[in-house]
């Protein structure tokens, strides 16, 4: 059975401030700010690509930061959310669903569709941030795909159409927000979390199955060719389950299942992952062998030990870190926009040493995603945030 925050031992509990149903895990701000940065550094390299300068994205490590990025917010959110929910059904007896998602769409909504209104409707008509060989085809097909994004189906926009300069990063937004539709109902009928992620897990396996038994050579014999492909590649991108293995850490540490969590937090256990990681990822381990879910494991484990503030081996406690995580949801979605900005600036000053040419666009990039983020909190979503308040019942901080 879950147990209060106040049974738990030190190690094994968030800091709770007042009010009392205040959830902070103070490491994961930092946590969100690496994971964005990740991204950042996989599309500097395929934007620069884009525009036909020199580039690195022929190196396996640089795609596979992006899609490890992706997958890391994915744990990070379901684990928050989850922890969220299980707080507010122990102590209120119940979810309120009508104030989760009121709370999601505040949280989401607004960055998401100015987002997605500029780069449909605006960007491409300014020269500036035209886009070699995507910009172009924006306009084809246009109500379809302001519909699908409208709906909150940027994913299914991805699959369907070219992608939409600035805002195709969007496509994880819509299965986060797949995700919050089903997840409160998941977690307040539960009676068995394990159970019910192991379904969720081979439904999504049994599901992507199938769509893949139709790319044998015979499948244009059948007349759903088209659909069979879009449901295949729509699902390599739908990785709810990522987020349900974010989850599944979450009620590890909510329940304090003591022989787990003294397993995983155990300093040989925190060692091999933070030394496991960044081998893997350097040598771009491909996801033939290590598939999203192998990662999101080993991210739930490292998510887990970074929660538990008082027993991680590392610290991303500091104020610098703590506000680049709070922007993070600006960074993510304006570091597109970002990159294209500061290769043109670079571009602008002239013929360039190349390494000294890739480094400035880094340092342009980080400097304009910053300034848009910030702005973007602090003018944008801050109103909302606040408005958001109103309609929480167990609250993060994190």
């Amino acid at each position: 059975m879950p147990v209060n925050f106040e049974d738990a031992a030190p190690h094994q509990r968030p800091v709770v401030t007042a009010p009392a149903t205040r959830i902070f895990f103070p490491n994961l701000n930092g946590l969100r700010f690496l994971a964005v940065l990740l991204v950042i550094v996989a599309h500097v390299e395929g934007i620069r690509g884009v525009f036909h300068l020199p580039n690195f994205w022929h190196v396996s490590t640089i795609p596979l930061l992006g899609q490890l990025g992706v997958d890391l917010f994915f744990v990070l959110s379901g684990f928050l959310i989850t922890y969220l929910l299980l707080a507010e059904k122990q102590k209120l007896g119940t979810i309120d669903f009508r104030a989760f998602y009121l709370r999601r769409i505040l949280r989401i909504w607004p960055l998401y569709y100015v987002v997605v209104i500029l780069a449909l409707f605006v960007f491409p008509h300014v020269g500036l941030l035209y886009f070699p060989g995507l910009t172009p085809q924006v306009a084809p097909g246009l109500g379809a795909k302001a519909l699908l994004y409208a709906i909150m189906l940027p994913n299914a926009a991805k699959e369907l159409y070219p992608a939409v300069p600035y805002a195709s990063q969007a496509w994880s937004i819509g299965v986060e927000e797949q995700f919050y539709l089903i997840w409160p109902v998941v977690v307040y009928y539960s009676r068995s979390y394990y159970r019910n992620f192991l379904l969720l897990a081979a439904v999504v396996f049994i599901a992507m199955q199938l769509s893949w038994a139709f790319t044998v050579p015979w499948r244009h014999l059948l007349p759903i060719n088209e659909l069979t492909d879009f449901i295949k590649h729509f699902l390599t991108f739908f990785r709810i389950q990522c987020m349900a293995i974010g989850g599944l850490f979450a009620v590890l540490l909510f329940q304090h299942r003591s022989r787990v969590l003294s397993w995983l937090t155990s300093r040989p256990a925190q060692v091999l992952i933070w030394l496991l990681l960044p081998v893997l990822i350097v040598r771009g381990a491909e996801f033939a062998y290590f598939t999203h879910e192998v990662y999101a494991l080993l991210f739930g484990v490292l998510v887990l030990n970074l929660a538990l503030t008082q027993r991680s081996l590392v610290s991303l406690r500091t104020p610098t870190l703590d506000y680049l995580g709070r922007i993070s949801y600006g960074l993510y979605m304006f570091h597109p926009l970002a990159i294209t900005l500061a290769i043109r600036a670079v571009g602008a000053l002239g013929t360039l040493p190349n390494p000294v040419n890739h480094a400035a666009v880094y340092v342009a990039t980080l400097a304009i995603s910053i300034a848009l983020a910030a702005a973007s909190y602090h003018w944008l979503e801050t109103p909302f945030l606040t408005l958001k308040k109103r309609f929480a019942r167990i609250q993060s901080g994190s």
